[in-house]
């Protein structure tokens, strides 16, 4: 085990952190599709379900399911449904399973003192101590009895774990990240986990489930400076502005290291807002004395997860190459790359420096796509022919060019050189996904790999040394939109786009754990899309008609998608970093 890994092994876990299980706001299969946002009401806004005198025993077994989204005290609010021995044994730190909609039914006959009923839902996913949510489908059923009392019905059996319906979670919880760093460790991946709204002490909170690592799927894909020996504590406000993190057990730092430390704290605390600065002890003490009154987002702003993207500045067409885009519309890129014709798809490098176009025969001719690449203002290198492309994507990181080419061999060719070099690499974890691989990019933070496979999505890790995808780490997010995607794009290091074959809800957005689907606008689109691309922002598509343009940070009447002047009704392509 390299000492790199050494810093990711998990410590103390903090068992008050009131984790449960993640709604999924999906798309209805059946029904027109509708934007639904996590709801993170104010902990005095919540109303805690008590057992009401002679309550009906149907309805009692709701309020329980109810109050069991309440998490805080090992699910006290619950256990006032139990009897006092189930309230003693009830195993509710087993899997907790989020549910579309329960539905009860009395099973057996109910006698004067007994009852039985069964539950059962379509699953959503289920959610683990550490706040993982994992999406998950198919049918749940449970059964709870109930036996009355001293004149009251109390729930007297019952299975281990927690059930919680979709509404419930959104009215309890809220997704939060953590952040690790990257395998270069000059940035940062976040790792999302579903938190109790009303935790009057998130800061400690989240920081302690920072210090147990991060999830298993990014284990070997990112680091931490918080290693095993370290435990967090509550610490001491003393009425200043701002919040207090004492950990102990931290060894001495170097100034990189400690660089790195509180980059991981201090974007984990402000992407939450909890409130700064953030005064980082180690045993009651300034981990470093400069920072006494407390570190800031500035303080550590190279890491910032989400840095700022430029909007899409360059497009692709079959007939004239590269276009620029400017003010005034688009004109030829001019050079090399405004020669080139039949391209169809193109993709920028992180830095920008470099382009990569494929390009091949008219739509419905066959013959074999050839792989373009090399600087925006130099000459392109062909870099490989074949008869299918899936891809190309960029590394963030060493800047290759990834694709799968005729839908078995993963290759990445190193740009910069007098011509592409191209080698193959491990391809397996890619292929056992699908027979159709249609789509692939790289995050922007070199750690994660989207996949488009037989139309659905999938996301996984890219191991931290070497850079190949992870077995094992690869997983369906997005599980409502059924095999209707056809590409795929990250808009940020925690969201992707998707485009897909449907009128309805064309284009969405997918939380990278899967917890959240959301449609964008359907104004001025025509579905199906067959490409997307995302610069912070601004998403594009392709439709039926032309290339189009969303700013997804407008007012909400005026989200609708645009066609890009000089480019209307003509065949173009989006060319962005990714």
């Amino acid at each position: 085990m390299s000492q790199r890994r050494r810093l990711l092994l998990p410590v103390v876990f903090a068992g008050t952190l009131g984790l449960a299980a993640a709604g999924c706001a999906t798309l209805p299969s059946s029904s027109a599709p509708q934007v639904i946002d996590t709801f993170s009401p104010s902990a005095t806004s919540l109303t805690v379900p008590t057992p009401v005198p002679d309550q009906e025993p149907d309805l009692l077994v709701r309020d329980f399911l109810k109050a069991a989204a309440i998490a805080d005290q090992r699910h006290a609010a619950a256990r006032q449904f139990l009897t006092p021995a189930a309230a003693e044994t009830w195993d509710d730190s087993a899997e907790t399973t989020i549910v579309l909609r329960a539905d009860l039914s009395a099973e057996g006959g109910r006698t004067a003192d007994r009852a039985t009923y069964t539950v059962r839902a379509e699953k959503i996913g289920t959610l683990d101590p550490g706040g993982i949510f994992r999406e998950e489908g198919g049918q749940l059923e449970v059964t709870i009895g109930l036996v009355r009392e001293d004149g009251q019905w109390r729930i007297d059996r019952l299975p281990p774990g927690v059930v919680m319906e979709r509404t419930e979670f959104f009215s309890t919880y809220s997704q939060r990240d953590l952040y690790f760093l990257t395998a270069a460790g000059d940035s940062l991946v976040p790792d999302p986990r579903w938190t109790s709204t009303a935790n009057s002490d998130l800061g400690y909170a989240l920081v302690n489930l920072l210090a147990t690592g991060p999830r298993p799927a990014l284990d070997d894909a990112v680091g931490s400076r918080l290693p095993l020996s370290v435990s967090v504590r509550p610490a001491e406000q003393n009425g200043d502005a701002g919040t207090t993190i004492d950990v102990t057990g931290l060894p001495v730092l170097s100034s990189r290291a400690t660089e790195q430390f509180a980059a991981q704290v201090v974007w984990t605390l402000a992407r939450a807002d909890v409130p700064g600065p953030y005064r980082i002890e180690r045993d009651g003490a300034p981990l470093d004395e400069r920072f006494e009154g407390g570190w800031t987002t500035e303080d550590v702003r190279s890491f910032d997860p989400y840095p700022p993207s430029e909007p899409m500045r360059l497009a692709l067409t079959s007939a004239d190459g590269l276009v620029r885009l400017e003010q005034s519309g688009a004109r030829p890129a001019g050079g090399p790359w405004s020669a080139v014709r039949g391209g169809r798809t193109g993709v920028l490098s992180q830095d920008g420096r470099s382009v990569a176009v494929v390009t091949g025969p008219p739509e419905g001719q066959q013959g074999d796509v050839t792989v373009l690449a090399g600087p925006v203002d130099g000459d392109p290198e062909e870099a490989l022919r074949a008869r299918t492309v899936a891809g190309p994507t960029f590394h963030p990181v060493d800047g290759s060019l990834w694709m799968l080419v005729d839908g078995t061999r993963l290759v990445r060719a190193a740009i910069g050189g007098d011509r592409p070099v191209v080698r193959e690499f491990e391809a397996g974890p890619i292929l056992e996904l699908g027979e159709n691989i249609a789509g692939l990019q790289i995050d922007r933070s070199g750690t994660r790999l989207a996949v488009v496979a037989d139309g659905r999505v999938f996301v996984g890790a890219l191991a931290a040394e070497g850079g190949d995808p992870l077995p094992g780490t690869f997983r369906q997010v997005g599980r409502a939109l059924g095999d209707s995607a056809t590409a795929v794009a990250w808009q940020d290091r925690s969201t992707l786009v998707v485009s897909r074959t449907t009128t309805e809800a064309p284009v969405v957005t997918i939380s990278v754990d899967g917890a959240i689907t959301e449609p964008l606008s359907q104004r001025n689109i025509s579905g199906p899309v067959t490409e997307v691309a995302a610069a912070g922002r601004e998403v594009y598509a392709v439709d039926q008609r032309s290339l189009l343009r969303l700013d997804t940070g407008a007012e909400t009447g005026e989200r609708y998608w645009r066609e890009i002047a000089g480019l209307a009704a003509i065949r173009a392509d989006p060319v962005v970093a990714g």
